[in-house]
């Protein structure tokens, strides 16, 4: 007898958790100074891909829990004060405090704390998004999301965070191929 294929959910969810953790592991096989390592301002730092990948995954989850109408609603950024507590300034780290739209030289001077809490910040918000994803009904992926300003569907934009994940996923592959190490997540 075969096996139940997936659902369309499953199957994000799936490949969500599996780029979660290799954002992770090749994140967390660095030393600090490799994990803080920039290859200038247009190749930011280990510490920044993930930040950024972790920023954009929580402000996804708080928007589809929003839209689910579930809880929490609220980032984890935001819940936990983690500006505040990593000393950044609200409003100066691009869209969304997320690092988009920020030049090459305003990335450059954002200062993450230790590594071992950027890596537990991402943690949290790779969680928070994976919950957000799994909530979401098959039924409900083919529909427009809610104040879609590009009428893009649910999965839609799914598939375009999964894809924003796995392209910086590259840039940390790229770095540590750079400083010599192995790049590839998938060894």
């Amino acid at each position: 007898m075969g096996t139940k294929p997936r659902t369309l959910a499953e199957t994000q969810l799936r490949f969500y958790r599996l780029t979660h953790e290799r954002l992770l592991t090749v994140s967390e096989g660095l030393n600090s100074d490799q994990f803080s390592w920039s290859a200038g301002p247009s190749l930011h730092s280990v510490a920044w891909q993930l930040w950024h990948c972790a920023r954009w995954d929580d402000v996804l989850a708080a928007h589809i829990n929003r839209d689910l109408e579930r809880q929490p609603q609220e980032q984890v950024w935001e819940r936990e004060s983690v500006a505040q507590r990593w000393s950044l300034t609200p409003g100066s780290m691009g869209r969304r405090d997320a690092g988009t739209d920020l030049t090459g030289e305003d990335a450059e001077k954002i200062t993450f704390p230790a590594q071992g809490e950027v890596i537990d910040y991402a943690r949290r918000a790779f969680t928070f998004v994976e919950d957000a994803v799994a909530a979401i009904p098959d039924d409900l992926l083919l529909e427009v999301a809610k104040n879609d300003p590009d009428g893009d569907t649910n999965l839609d934009n799914l598939i375009i965070y999964l894809e924003h994940l796995s392209r910086h996923l590259g840039m940390i592959e790229s770095i540590r191929g750079l400083q010599g190490l192995d790049g590839s997540s998938t060894r």
